[in-house]
């Protein structure tokens, strides 16, 4: 899994805990700084894998296998940033 798709992969797991389970491509592009066609394309590549749903028009929602993947980047970043702040001080 590349870096990007793991940043896609916390962008709709976080935007999809604060309401709605699906996520519309113009939410993530705003949360990621980014143009929606480009959300759209990694979208689709997230479903090639199985980590995402996607319906035009209708937003994005993660797989079973979406969720535990994203938690999984989510704790490992957290548990990073524990680490630095609490062994090197950052």
């Amino acid at each position: 899994m590349t870096l990007s798709e793991e940043n896609y992969l916390k962008a709709i797991y976080h935007l999809g805990k604060q309401g709605n389970d699906a996520v519309s491509t113009n939410a993530i592009a705003e949360q990621m700084d980014t143009k929606a066609s480009s959300v759209t394309d990694m979208i689709k590549k997230l479903a090639e894998k199985n980590l995402a749903n996607y319906i035009k028009y209708q937003g994005v929602s993660l797989t079973e296998l979406g969720r535990l993947t994203a938690a999984s980047v989510v704790r490992k970043h957290r548990l990073w940033e524990v680490f630095l702040v609490d062994k090197l001080h950052f």
